[in-house]
């Protein structure tokens, strides 16, 4: 209890008290006669006004303020004035209905058991500020008319502000919610300024409106956050303030299906175990900055564009509208440096939640049948990322350090791979192959496409590297589009099928040369035809052979042929010149091939 000689008011005389005197007495409210205790409810009823500072305020005594005071025509008890400060409410505090005219203050009281608001009108400027509610506290369906400041407040049990209005704005900086913090449907007119604030347990802002700035600036919270269809009219910019900047959620954030009229940049922020932004709908052009486990951003509209600059997470961009110019970017640091120390520590923790090794780098999972027009990515890992359905994915950018799976196979003869064909590979027998990674909790497992349909998926990434002149880039994609056309099969409607001869003409395309992309397969078959040849040319192919006579000179013989370089003093046998004349035609082609894909290796 506060020190008396600290009051600024003459103080109960009763030992311990520091109640304000009444009028008539040397007492408090709460300590005075009977006599004056009436005279003083007496006194409520007439003028409306009540000063009870200090005063410790039993249940009982509650009723008979409540019961004294003026009541509207709707009997609803009405305080033109009131004065609360550093009471205590021994008992259950019930102010339901209730209306408080001019500034109600209630700074630094104490309610001990619960509090309960609901439906109370405060028509002025409200002051809760350092306010300890050791019970539940209810404000459900409450309205604010003017400014409000729960600052400094502590709620030990549940605080519930179902549907309040905050007509003139509200601050609950530095508060802590030790329970549960209720704010489902509550409407912020002005301001909402929850800066420093601790939540210990749940958040609920569901079908939340913030029409002015809402300020969570270095906010904690240990449990989840819930946003869901909360509304954000604020432009943040012109405060010069940032929502949820140096915000740290120790558990998931969750502002599914909320709205952002004028938000242009959200974070930098901490989320220890993800951040829910399906359905979110950004109407400027927005920076989202964050550090967490995962971000789920399934049909989420980016009007203006986005820019996304995260640490260690795994997105899902399912269904996402990003024709705006965006960018999805990893970055070595938070900007917050509080967070980014933060982060450190908890990295460890990731690491044994998800029981394996994750990376710095954020993993970009899925972007199925999203619109990818705009977006462009740097510093992203796509090893195991889905495109199924993506649209304009030809227009899809990629900037520095964006890698994919490499396959399985040859270390010589490495190539990138899209999750789509590593996922259907394994399905089909290659169990060398290793499937994608898909997190426990995406929503649904991805489907294993037709090969006919990856092949596509593979033009489309391979046109939008020839587009900006990147050959090398498009290779592997093409050899992969060749892969899924030669293993595509007919299906009913006829769609997609490459018929027997199609597929020997690919198989073979495959085998000398990996598509015209492996300069070592065809110098392997050249070599391979020219000393098979050089067997025949030694066994039948001259009339007159080359001097000295021994294979040698028999492999020289071919390897010239294939250059088309001949030798008069050699005379050649029908057989012979059959042979000649078919490596005239195949040490050629295969030379072709050779340098073709040397070239499609280093053509700018």
């Amino acid at each position: 209890m506060t020190d008396q000689a600290a009051m600024d008011w003459a103080t109960c005389d009763e030992d311990g008290c520091i109640g304000v005197r009444l009028a008539a007495t040397t007492k408090c409210l709460a300590h005075a006669p009977d006599e004056q205790r009436n005279a003083a409810l007496k006194q409520l009823g007439e003028t409306g006004e009540i000063d009870a500072r200090g005063v410790s305020i039993t249940e009982e005594l509650v009723e008979q303020i409540l019961a004294a005071a003026l009541h509207d025509p709707d009997n609803r008890p009405t305080f033109r004035a009131a004065r609360f400060d550093e009471a205590t409410f021994q008992g259950t505090a019930e102010f339901d209905g209730a209306t408080f005219d001019y500034a109600p203050v209630f700074d630094r009281a104490i309610f001990q058991s619960g509090a309960s608001f609901n439906g109370a009108k405060f028509r002025d400027i409200t002051s809760f500020d350092g306010t300890t509610f050791q019970g539940g506290a209810s404000f459900h369906g409450a309205t604010f008319e003017g400014g409000t400041t729960f600052d400094g407040v502590t709620f030990q049990g549940d605080a519930k502000f179902l549907w309040v209005a905050f007509q003139g704005g509200g601050s609950f900086n530095e508060a802590t919610f030790q329970g549960n913090a209720e704010f489902d449907g509550v409407t912020f007119d002005l301001e909402a300024g929850f800066d420093r604030a601790t939540f210990q347990g749940f958040a609920l802002f569901r079908l939340a409106t913030f029409e002015g700035d809402a300020l969570f600036d270095q906010a904690t919270f240990q449990d989840d956050a819930l946003f869901d269809q909360a509304t954000f009219k604020q432009d943040a910019m012109l405060s010069g303030t940032t929502l949820f900047s140096g915000t740290t959620f120790q558990g998931a954030a969750w502002l599914n299906e909320a709205t952002f009229e004028r938000a242009r940049q959200v974070g930098p922020l901490l989320a220890y175990r993800g951040l829910g932004l399906d359905d979110v709908q950004f109407a400027q052009p927005v920076q989202i900055e964050a550090s967490t486990i995962g971000v789920c951003c399934r049909r989420a509209r980016f009007a203006g564009g986005v820019q996304f600059r995260l640490r260690w997470a795994r997105v899902l961009l399912d269904d996402a509208d990003l024709g705006s110019p965006s960018i999805l970017a990893g970055i070595p640091r938070l900007t917050s440096d509080e967070l980014a120390a933060q982060e450190q520590r908890i990295a460890k923790g990731w690491h044994r939640l998800l029981g394996e090794t994750i990376s710095e780098q954020p993993r970009l999972l899925s972007l199925r049948r999203a619109n990818v027009a705009g977006l462009g990515l740097a510093n992203v890992d796509l090893v195991d990322c889905r495109f199924a359905g993506a649209h304009n994915l030809d227009k899809l950018r990629r900037e520095a350090d964006v890698s994919f799976a490499s396959a399985s196979g040859l270390s010589w003869d490495w190539r990138q791979v899209i999750a789509e064909e590593r996922t259907w590979r394994r399905t089909h027998g290659s169990g060398h192959w290793a499937a994608p990674q898909w997190p426990t909790w995406a929503a649904d497992e991805p489907e294993v496409l037709e090969a006919g349909h990856i092949a596509g998926l593979y033009r489309a990434l391979r046109k939008g590297r020839e587009d900006v002149k990147d050959e090398p880039g498009a290779a592997d994609f093409y050899y992969g589009e060749m892969e899924m056309r030669r293993h595509a099969r007919r299906n009913r409607t006829g769609e997609g099928s490459r018929g027997r001869v199609e597929r020997a003409i690919l198989t073979a395309y495959w085998l000398v040369s990996g598509y015209g992309l492996r300069a070592w397969r065809a110098l392997a078959w050249l070599a391979a035809v020219t000393a098979g040849f050089a067997v025949a040319f030694h066994l039948a192919g001259f009339a007159r052979p080359p001097q000295p006579v021994s294979y040698w000179t028999s492999l020289l013989y071919a390897f010239r042929a294939t250059l088309s370089l001949t030798d008069d003093e050699v005379k050649l046998t029908a057989w012979g010149k059959l042979l000649q004349a078919l490596l005239r035609l195949t040490g050629p082609v295969l030379l072709g091939l050779a340098l073709l894909a040397v070239r499609g290796r280093v053509k700018r």
